[in-house]
Order: C-alpha cells, then structure tokens, then sequence
C-alpha cells in the first residue's frame, strides 16, 4: 500500500475527534439529536481548521445505516459511511468551487437536485472554497437554496465568507470556525506520535505548533517534512534550520546586548544570523514577538496563561524582562516596530537593521513618571513645611560649602540655597533684563494720557506709538481699526498733540500711520513693561531654583508673554 500522508491518515472521523472546534461539533450533535437539521450549511475558516472534515462527518452522522435516524456518531463502519471517507458516495458528492465556477456547472447540479438519492437518506451536495462561484453562479443557486427538496442538504466551506452573497449567507446555517490553540495542537501531535512511536521533545513540538499558526493540516504536513528530513533522530536545531526559525538564544543575546549598551556584541550576533542563511524579514518578526512578549512580562508581573511559550523560553524571557524598565522596552519597541517599512522597502535591508540596532542601543531612559511624581511631592511637602515652621520665605538648610558656578551649570551650587541669587545670578538677571526695554517714553506718554483722559488712552492702546527724528510722534493703528477714523478728527488730533507737547516739552508733529496688524510694533506695547518684575520673580522663585537642583537641570529661557 502506497504512503499516506499525515494529514489524511489522521483525518478526524467524527465529532469527538475534531480539535478546537468544539462549540461547532456539540452544536450539530445537538441539532441532530433533535432532528433540527438545516437545509444548507456554511463553514467559514482559515485553513485546515476542519470545515470539510466536518461537512464529511455531518454528511455520514445523517447518512449512518446503524441506526434508523440520523446519528450525532457515526459508525464509520456502514457502507455509506465507509464510502464518504474513501469519497466515492453516490448520494455524497464533494465539489470543488475553484474548478466549477460557471452558470452552467451549477445548472448541472440543480439538474440533478430533484433526483432523490439512490441509498442513503440525504442527497448531500458538499462545495469547497464555495467563495469561488461566479455572480451569475450564486444567483442560478438562490431559489433552489430557499426552497430545497426535503431529500437534499447543502454543505458549503470557505476560507473568505465575506466574498459570498447575503442573499446566499443568509439562507444558510453559518458556523464560524476559529483558529486552533498552540497547546491544542501540541496536544493532538503527541497522541498522534505515540501511536506513530516518534519522539520529538516538548519544544520541538512547540515550534511545529507556533509555524502552524492554528492549523492542524500545516502542523501535520511539517511534522511529514520533519519525518522525511530528520530520519531516525529528531533534534531541535534539525526543526528550527528546516523552518527557517532563527534560535531564539539569538535573541536573548541581542536584547542582554542591548539592555547593556555594548554594540560590538550586538552587531557581531546579528552578522552571525545574517551569515547563516536565515531571512532577515523572519529574524525582524521574531524579534518583534520576542519584544511583544518582553512588554508583556514587564507589563503583567509574570507571564500569563495565553503566552504559547516552553518553560525553559519563559523563563529565560522573564529574566530578560527584570533587566529593562518599562519606558525602556516601550522605545526601543517603537524603533523596531517602525524598521518594518525600511526593510520591506530597502535594497538594503541588512544595513536598515544594523542602525536601528544601534538606534536602540543608544536609546536614552526617560525618567519614570511616578519617580518625577515623587520627587515633586518631595518638594512640594518640603516647601510646605519649612515655611510653616519658619514663617518666613523658604530657605532650605545650608549644605557643605562648595565653589559659586554659574547658574548655567547642570546644577545650583550646594551652599548657595534657594534664596536670593548668587553673582552668577545676578549677571543672568542682567543678561534677561538687558532684553527687557526700559520703560519707554511712549509707554510714560500713555501712562500721562491716561491720568488726563482715560478713553482717549484707551484709544491710543489699541495701536502702538513710537517717536522718530526730532519731535515726530507716530500713532500706528491696524487698517481695518474702528479707532482709525476717530484719532484722525482734527479735535481729536489736536487734543493728542497738545497733551503730547504739554508732556515732552516741546513742539510736536502728530502722524497716524494705518498699517497690517502683524506688522505692530510689540515693543512698544504696555504689557512688556512687567516682564522685567516677572523675570526677577521667577529667578527668585524658591521653587523653580529647587526645581533646577532637584533634577539637575539648568535655566535656559525666561517667557513671559504666554
């Protein structure tokens, strides 16, 4: 007899036998208990999740000669249920919706609906990848599958439901099969080895049901390959060269690499995996699900039970993950995670990853959140405290002597406190108040007009006034002002050029200039006359000094037009 593959050598044969799809299996064992057998069924999945094994289960459960009614265990020992497993029923027949896709094969079918069946019960219709139909296709299947013959059953599989009419959903009992578990998987190839008497150890095992991704077909035709490949002895490093996995002690080295900013280290692994052959693109996802499972370590206190992972891995990553802090793992996450269009679109996809390696080995550690919280508090209640006790401004306690340096430096001098600044300070002070301008001649005009006329002040605000050459006075108002019209009366004018005489000592020319209002002059405006007091107030601060020692920092800027 001819070698049978894994995969249909070990076909489940009823419902019990089916793996992962358990709310799938006990709902038709239950429908056909209570003889509420539908007239069309639809089984969505990826592939190799069981929807045609469970079409062909369903067909014999209805179709059993060993019991009088329709039974939810076949027994797989009946004619018709031999002949469905071997697929050469007469009343069973399997179609494939990728070959048949035209009008006319499905008027072919329809012309044999009508017939009833030659043995069995039911005459079962079972379409693969039904999703293939053509449009006119689906629509030449609608009336027959609203109104079958009592004697006919539909049985549909699709790996895209979402391609399939809601004209054709919607007449049909829809049952969504999920992926398989890890573990699941892991389970049913163990039984399966046993029976065969192979041994393959629990992390071999792990990586054929992780590269299966939640099928069971894939997972059977690998461990065929594996078989073929490894012969008499199956070791683990035979599994990961044949899969294309890079080992994932690779990975370990890189991230304690990393975590301990030695980039020869880390580069001389990744050449390593580079000059053994193994896809870049397969080493970035690995990596990426080596620091998925990392964050999720650091971030839940311990793995948790959904972690598909061998002991010896998670402990290993459980390791990694005490050596990096939380705000360190979320940064250099993200310089991966976004290396993934550099090297899916790069010629060169080697050198995009040597510099995001690098990139995140020079990754700077932020401060933790609640660690600045904390020493905010700190402060805060120091402050507090002090003042409390002293009734006076805060002045912290003098510390160890040591020389006076600039306010410029990383931090305040440790004898100088937090009260009035040192020479340091005071030539920043000068530096920011040289920036100020003093108090104008036109903002002392203002301030004149004002005691004598408060509207006609409030006017002239709503511009700026600057004075040019000798005795020019230049009132600047936006074009679009309503104030505009009013300055230029004659009356008005007057009584603006006696006030600024009376004020000046001397003889004036007035000039109203309209002009955009990006271009005034803020200079001149009233509000720049505290920024001296603000910049002396927030040098003085005894909380902004604490602040500047506290995390070591330094004053750059003074704003205060915010």
């Amino acid at each position: 007899m001819s070698y049978q593959v894994l995969a249909r050598k070990w076909r489940p044969q009823t419902f019990e036998e089916v793996v992962g799809q358990k709310h799938v299996s006990q709902t038709l064992k239950n429908a056909i208990k209570q003889g509420k057998i539908a007239h069309a069924f639809l089984f969505a999945g990826e592939r190799g999740v069981g929807k045609t094994s469970l079409a062909r289960i369903l067909a014999k459960a209805l179709n059993c000669h060993s019991t009088p009614q329709p039974t939810d265990v076949p027994c797989n020992t009946c004619p018709s249920c031999v002949e469905i497993t071997s697929g050469c029923s007469m009343d069973v027949l399997e179609i494939d919706g990728a070959s048949n896709t035209g009008v006319d094969d499905v008027r072919i079918l329809l012309e044999n609906v009508r017939y009833k069946p030659a043995r069995d019960r039911y005459k079962i219709y079972i379409i693969d990848e039904v999703h293939m139909l053509s449009k006119p296709a689906f629509n030449a299947l609608l009336k027959t599958l609203e109104e079958p013959p009592p004697h006919t059953v539909f049985m549909f599989a699709t790996t895209e439901p979402e391609k399939i009419p809601d004209t054709i959903i919607s007449r049909c009992l829809r049952f969504d099969l999920k992926r398989i578990a890890t573990q699941e998987i892991i389970t049913q190839l163990e039984r399966l080895l046993k029976a065969e008497q192979i041994h393959i150890s629990k992390r071999g095992l792990f990586l054929i049901a992780r590269a299966a991704e939640g099928s069971m077909r894939d997972a059977l035709s690998l461990l065929d390959r594996i078989l073929a490949y490894c012969r008499d002895e199956i070791k683990d490093a035979d599994i990961e060269e044949l899969l294309g996995r890079v080992d994932r002690s690779y990975l370990y080295k890189i991230t304690e690499a990393i975590a301990a900013k030695n980039p020869v280290a880390c580069l001389t692994l990744f050449n390593t995996i580079y000059e053994s052959g193994f896809d870049l693109r397969q080493f970035y996802y690995a990596y990426l699900e080596h620091l998925r499972d990392l964050m999720v370590v650091k971030v839940t206190s311990g793995p948790v039970a959904w972690m598909d992972m061998p002991e010896n891995d998670l402990a290993e990553v459980v390791r990694l993950a005490q050596t990096l802090s939380i705000e360190h793992l979320q940064r250099i996450f993200r310089l991966w995670f976004a290396a993934e269009s550099d090297i899916n679109q790069s010629p060169l996809p080697k050198i995009a990853l040597e510099m995001c390696l690098l990139e995140m080995i020079h990754a700077q550690q932020s401060i933790p959140i609640e660690e600045a919280l904390e020493k905010l508090e700190m402060l805060q209640q120091n402050i507090i405290s002090t003042s409390a006790m002293t009734g006076q401004r805060w002045q912290p306690p003098l510390k160890t002597p040591a020389p006076e340096r600039k306010l410029e430096s990383k931090k305040n001098p440790a004898g100088s406190g937090c009260s009035a600044p040192a020479e340091a300070d005071e030539s920043f002070l000068q530096e920011q108040e040289e920036k100020v301008p003093q108090k104008s001649d036109a903002a002392g005009f203002l301030e004149f007009v004002r005691q004598q006329d408060v509207p006609l002040a409030s006017k002239l605000e709503q511009g700026t006034i600057r004075f040019q050459g000798e005795g020019e006075f230049i009132i600047e108002l936006p074009a679009n002002s309503f104030f505009l019209e009013t300055i230029r009366e004659r009356e008005t004018e007057n009584k603006i050029k006696r006030l600024c005489e009376e004020f000046f000592k001397k003889a004036m020319t007035i000039k109203v200039v309209p002009v955009k209002k990006a271009h005034l002059h803020k200079e001149s405006r009233p509000s720049d006359l505290d920024r001296k007091k603000k910049v002396h107030d927030a040098l003085h601060n005894p909380l902004i000094q604490k602040l500047v020692e506290t995390f070591d920092g330094k004053i750059v800027e003074i704003k205060t037009d915010i």
